[in-house]
């Protein structure tokens, strides 16, 4: 019976402190069913027996791995909240004769029910939920949704597991805090910590070194395989720098005010310049957070709703005809002859026609020079590994019914990144001299696919395309000596997919009798397939990035809610000293209202402020998926912007009220 007691002490004092512990509660479940329903759809059979649902599932896969990350991280951190309005309690609780055993057992107890409650209402809302987001996500890859009812055996498992562990974890932390801390220390925890901060000069200026270095790399990168490259760094430097800032920099900086005596000594800068001094170094990590999360919202949902946007348009530029084979062989006669046999053999109707050879090679591009030894490449020069495409002029005049002309050692370049500006080209022991820059191209589908500064260039003859292929035999000796055919129409798909006619080409292999060089099938490629596959991985993105995203919406709401609750119950008592000494009314709402503005609307701010010197960057990282329409980055960045703001802002208004409540 005497066991109970805990038990029944534990709940009546959940029940004490609901307006604390229910927003937990809440917060932890919906956590739950997120980590549930993105399990349970990265291991449904139905999805991965469709097609590009292994691109799906891949993606799902390592959100799983961000969110077991994550609800580490997010329950602790709230329940560090939880366990400093506590210590008081349980310091009386220890006064009052409890032993601490006694405190652990209870806390114990807490902590159990709301396990119990969490795996209860998120398992069983990501059951419910799960059918509901299988059909969506089966309507965004444009598949049919079928009925039943699925539940995951291992999800619920797996959420068993995972978030039992965090429990425990969080336990063991809470019990150590109650163990180590002095009786006396638990009873006045609420007035530890009200030393004022002191600047410190090293650590912000160690936060402006990160940050702007992180901005530097951002906005001076221009190619997209360099932002890949520094992508992680710039993101951790600012990250670093953010929190150095708002812990230290934000005191350096309201200390510099303080000692401007103009400013200070004003009623309304004075109480509010003087309260956020004497509570930043509490409310530094909780704004530095709702920063960075609120700037990764902003990154997922601009880049994720701007891929799902354009993904007609990517496809339509990557493969301007419907079917592309490519095969080794430079007879170009002979190739015509043996496709068209194919064709006519399957009464196949192919409009559109582009048959061409090319013969690409890679290396670093510097003034002109092309060296072919990519071991030197290192992080700075990695934006000039190029690939040159070498075409002869006859199969680019009959590609775009032009009548150009080359001397043997003349050159056409087109450049699909950037303008080609040098008057010269040297690869190995030839050179050529440019004789003029393209500025469009035919339609092909190496060149709607270039994601990196790589370069088309026209040769005199075929011969000129068998020398730089001759080059490229020799660092890879395994390579064939001969160029690519690229063969590459539309067809009449009502009588035949895709899919089927791009097959026939499969097991071509065939040689005229009149050549020492065989057609040799290597893949073909079609526009519906494609598409699929493309879908499929934005149709990923855009359905992993709408869960991060409310995981992170659902941690900035509780950090503001418990920060106004905190901030609330500290700054009570000062006030009402304020409003005893003669503080008029009008002056103590002014102040009340400047501080809470200052200090919750601060990190929308720096987060727009990041999200603006991101934006190239992450606009180079777009480009590694076909993406270049920056007016539609610009425009879907901004209107989520907005919609962020008006979230935020209703979020500030509803949770200030009880920080109102409190103070007034």
């Amino acid at each position: 019976m005497f066991k109970f007691f805990y038990f029944r002490l534990a709940v009546d004092n959940l029940k004490k402190n609901a307006k604390m512990i229910l927003p937990f509660l809440c917060s932890s479940s919906l956590t739950v069913m997120i980590f549930y329903l993105v399990y349970s759809l990265s291991h449904n059979e139905g999805l991965n027996a469709l097609t590009g649902g292994e691109y799906v599932q891949m993606l799902l896969s390592l959100g799983v791995g961000v969110i077991v990350v994550f609800s580490v991280i997010f329950l602790f951190y709230t329940n560090s909240f939880l366990m400093k309005r506590r210590k008081h309690e349980f310091g009386i609780f220890n006064i009052l004769g409890m032993e601490k055993k006694h405190i652990a057992r209870v806390i114990f107890y807490e902590i159990l029910i709301s396990l119990v409650v969490s795996l209860v209402f998120g398992i069983g809302a990501g059951i419910l939920f799960d059918k509901l987001s299988y059909m969506i996500l089966l309507r965004m890859l444009s598949f049919d949704t079928g009925f039943g009812f699925y539940i995951s055996g291992s999800g619920i498992g797996y959420s068993l597991i995972l978030f039992s562990l965090i429990y425990l974890l969080i336990y063991i932390f809470s019990y150590f805090q109650i163990q180590m801390t002095k009786p006396i220390e638990l009873l006045h925890s609420q007035q530890m910590g009200e030393k004022e901060p002191k600047s410190k000069w090293l650590f912000t200026l160690v936060g402006i070194v990160c940050l702007s270095i992180g901005y530097y790399l951002a906005v001076s990168i221009t190619d997209p395989l360099s932002a890949f490259t520094f992508f992680f760094v710039a993101v951790v430097l600012v990250i670093l720098g953010t929190y150095l800032l708002f812990t230290t920099g934000s005191i350096t900086l309201l200390k510099l005010l303080k000692k401007n005596k103009k400013y200070y000594y004003k009623t309304r800068h004075f109480i509010s310049l003087s309260n956020m001094i004497y509570r930043m170094k509490q409310n530094a990590i909780g704004l530095a957070n709702i920063c960075i999360l609120s700037t990764m919202v902003l990154v997922m949902l601009s880049t994720t709703f701007s891929l799902w946007m354009s993904i007609d348009s990517i496809i339509d530029s990557r493969f301007p005809r419907e079917v592309q084979i490519a095969m080794r062989g430079y007879d170009l006669d002979a190739s015509k002859q043996q496709l068209n046999s194919v064709l006519e053999q399957n009464e196949i109707k192919a409009n559109d026609i582009m048959l061409y050879r090319y013969s690409s090679i890679s290396g670093l591009l510097e003034e002109g020079i092309l060296n072919t030894d990519t071991s030197e490449a290192s992080f700075s020069n990695l934006g000039d590994v190029v690939s040159l495409y070498f075409i002869p002029l006859e199969d680019y005049n009959e590609a775009t019914d032009q009548s150009m002309s080359l001397n043997e050692d003349e050159v056409f370049v087109y450049g699909s990144g950037q303008k080609y500006n040098e008057d010269f080209l040297r690869v190995g022991d030839v050179n050529y001299q440019v004789k003029d820059t393209l500025s469009t191209f035919m339609d092909n589908q190496e060149e709607g696919a270039s994601i990196g500064n790589n370069y088309f260039v026209i040769v005199s003859d075929v011969e000129q395309v068998l020398q730089m292929q001759k080059i490229q035999e020799s660092l890879y000796p395994d390579s064939y000596n001969v160029p690519t055919t690229m063969l590459s129409f539309d067809c009449d798909q009502d009588s035949r997919s895709q899919e089927k006619i791009a097959s026939l080409f499969q097991t071509l292999n065939v040689n005229d009798g009149n050549t020492d060089q065989d057609l040799v099938y290597i893949y073909t490629s079609t526009k519906e397939s494609s598409y699929h596959d493309t879908l499929s991985l934005y149709a990923g993105f855009l359905f992993l990035g709408i869960f991060l995203s409310i995981l992170f919406i659902i941690a900035t709401v509780l950090i503001m809610y418990y920060k106004q609750i905190t901030e609330g119950l500290q700054d009570r008592d000062r006030f009402e000293i304020m409003a005893n000494v003669g503080l008029e009314k009008r002056e103590l709402k002014r102040s009340i209202n400047s501080q809470v503005l200052t200090v919750f609307f601060l990190p929308l701010i720096v987060a727009g402020l990041h999200i603006c010197f991101a934006f190239p960057l992450i606009d180079k990282l777009l480009r590694l998926l076909y993406f270049e329409d920056t007016k539609l980055f610009v425009t879907v960045t901004m209107i989520c912007f907005l919609i962020f703001v008006v979230i935020y802002s209703m979020v500030y208004f509803l949770t200030s009220k009880v920080y109102y409540r409190i103070v007034r």
